[in-house]
């Protein structure tokens, strides 16, 4: 009789394990493709869309795979970043031209949706009593979701984005920090 190795056996249980969990990582966060498709087809850049759209796909699939903590701030950094993906891609569609100089409104509309994204995950975050690892994640996917449509302008539309994100999580990072040391 052939001993059974139980190291091997292990080994094996828990790799089917992680695949499969990974597996229902990826086809969990495959409708995030269709956002995808939507901003590279909506906006202006659709290369640098699909390039940050996958990203943000790999992000929350392994977020999602990760879980714990981390697996919920996929879907509330998600909504988040589909307000500054919103505002880029309307501000793409006009423009304001006067006494011969035109401008765009992407680099403000990347700011402003940038500071209702970092307000909202952080407030999200102070209300449900998350933790870093929560900021961590939806900070990713949200950033990545609007950067979708920020790179508008280049990438220059993605540091306003980062800007107004944080700018935005701000007052709630002080105010826990506040609370903590009462």
């Amino acid at each position: 009789m052939a001993s059974i190795d139980l190291d091997v056996l292990e080994r094996r249980a828990r790799m089917r394990y992680e695949l499969a969990r990974a597996g229902r990582s990826l086809l969990g966060f495959a409708p995030a493709l269709l956002l995808v498709v939507f901003a590279a087809a909506a906006g202006r850049r659709p290369s640098s869309a699909v390039m940050f759209g996958s990203m943000l796909f790999f992000s929350g699939a392994f977020l999602l795979w990760r879980g714990q903590t981390m697996h919920r701030a996929v879907l509330p950094g998600l909504l988040a970043g589909v307000i500054p993906l919103t505002f880029a891609l309307m501000a793409n569609r006009g423009h304001s031209c006067a006494g011969g100089h035109c401008s765009t409104w992407c680099l403000p509309a990347c700011i402003a949706g940038g500071v209702v994204a970092g307000f909202g995950v952080s407030w999200f975050a102070k209300k449900r009593g998350l933790d870093w690892r929560f900021f961590l994640g939806a900070t990713a996917v949200s950033l990545l979701t609007g950067a979708m449509g920020c790179a508008c302008i280049g990438y220059s539309g993605v540091v306003g984005l980062a800007a107004g994100f944080f700018a935005g999580a701000l007052p709630m990072a002080v105010s826990r920090l506040f609370a903590r040391n009462r």
